[in-house]
């Protein structure tokens, strides 16, 4: 009895371990593979307050936020937006990456104007190497939503995301499942489910979660148009 609760103890520990360590990485790069990568730098230079790269925003943002800077100095790397015009309040995702292009982490961002030329700094996460920007909303007003079209890399990304669901789902009912049959029987092993009886308890759910989860991304994918307030 003590070696099936311990069984499902740990068993249960790899789960939850896992879906806090794997999905929220994985839906990060599927939502990654989503977002429209614009970079364009106007210069680099260093000042006193260190090593500053300043790019430009595509058209959409412009009219809001005219162009932004990376800047790194003793206290970590920073995001800086330059107004175009006052906003009352305005609301924007900046898009993290690494030196290898690789995606680290997707920041939203609410502000209201501080009645200067410059966003409040955003500290960003150590080793960022670029930044994209997109304005989400402005004054409580939802902007269109800026996407790729669908691509084979979100294809991937969702279908890997549909896996890790269904394995985390699938061996925690797999798990559950042997430990009541051995409560039911006193722990002597005497009970258990055939091959068939097997792949319909794990497979159904699965088909169902497989279903479910492509059905929202896809559905946020298209039929999303704006953005920002309408989120929260």
């Amino acid at each position: 009895m003590i070696f099936w609760i311990i069984w499902q103890a740990v068993g249960t520990l790899f789960i939850i371990l896992f879906t806090i360590a794997v999905i929220p990485k994985v839906m990060l790069k599927s939502y990654a593979a989503t977002l429209p990568v614009r970079v364009k730098a106007l210069e680099r230079f260093s000042d006193d307050y260190g090593d500053v790269a300043v790019y430009a925003t595509s058209p959409s943002v412009r009219k809001y936020i005219k162009s932004y800077r990376i800047a790194r100095n003793a206290n970590g790397t920073y995001f800086r937006g330059e107004w175009s015009k006052a906003v009352a309040v305005a609301e924007y995702e900046l898009a993290v990456y690494g030196a290898d292009d690789r995606i680290m982490d997707v920041m939203r961002v609410k502000e209201k104007f501080n009645c200067g030329k410059s966003t409040h700094d955003t500290y960003l996460p150590q080793g960022v190497d670029y930044v994209t920007l997109r304005v989400l909303c402005v004054d409580d007003d939802p902007l269109p939503a800026e996407r790729r079209k669908f691509n084979f890399s979100y294809a991937c990304w969702l279908a890997l995301l549909c896996i890790c669901i269904v394995f985390a789902a699938d061996i925690f009912l797999w798990l559950t499942t042997t430990f009541v049959l051995r409560w039911l029987d006193g722990f002597t092993m005497k009970f258990n489910l055939t091959v068939a009886e097997w792949a319909a308890l794990l497979g159904f759910p699965a088909l169902a979660i497989t279903v479910t989860t492509c059905t929202i991304s896809l559905c946020k994918f298209f039929f999303r148009k704006k953005e920002g307030a309408s989120d929260e």
